[in-house]
């Protein structure tokens, strides 16, 4: 059990290691090298649990799509309207990007690297569930009369490329990236809401809670 432990342990700090290395650098730009030393782990070590540096990025992007899921499949709120749903997982996703190399490191991955398996499309993930939400917001009535037929997408590619673009950046990851995500929604709901939706939706982040 202790020898498990112990390799389980060795696993995480290869993955983590690989992600900010993948991060930082790029998949051509990181060595099996620059991980077994970020990790602090030998080769033999590394090779005992992967195979390639092939195989080591696609476990950070298996791994980062499975978070991501958990997000999207979470609820702490039964009852809340959709779009409170939608304004809380994309402050959840911020969370994800300020605390999870794994995810960002995907993230630059779906943009420099062209063969990424599509079984972990994060994009198709992503925009599948800002369209099932705002699916449901139009059923609801909380949605404009005159929406377009493509404001779906809009907010799927508006959403996910601000948050990430807000989380890059060493310099913004604090708590200036949920503020940033506050004003995001509150510039889109003039679009999507008719009316004025301050007394009815928060723009803000949650509070934390045991789901999510």
């Amino acid at each position: 059990m202790v020898k498990q432990e112990r390799a389980e342990r060795t696993l995480r700090r290869i993955v983590t290691a690989a992600a900010e290395r993948f991060e930082e650098t790029g998949y051509s730009g990181t060595s099996l090298d620059d991980i077994t030393r970020a990790a602090g782990v030998s080769k033999g070590a590394f090779y005992f649990h992967f195979a390639s540096k092939k195989q080591i990025a696609d476990t950070v992007v298996e791994h980062s799509y499975g978070l991501l899921e958990d997000l999207i499949e979470a609820s702490c709120g039964v009852g809340v309207p959709a779009l409170q749903q939608l304004i809380d997982l994309t402050h959840g996703l911020n969370r994800l990007l300020l605390t999870e190399p794994t995810v960002r490191t995907a993230l630059r991955f779906h943009r420099e690297w062209a063969d990424l398996e599509p079984e972990f499309d994060h994009y198709t993930l992503w925009h599948g569930a800002i369209e099932q939400l705002l699916g449901h917001a139009a059923e609801q009535g909380e949605l404009r009369k005159d929406m377009p037929s493509g404001a779906a997408q809009v907010v799927a590619v508006v959403t996910l490329f601000s948050v990430e673009s807000l989380t890059v950046r060493q310099a913004t990851r604090d708590q200036e990236t949920g503020r940033r995500v506050t004003d995001l929604w509150n510039v889109l709901l003039a679009a999507l809401v008719p009316g004025s939706p301050d007394d009815l939706l928060r723009t803000g982040a949650p509070e934390p809670c045991e789901a999510v």
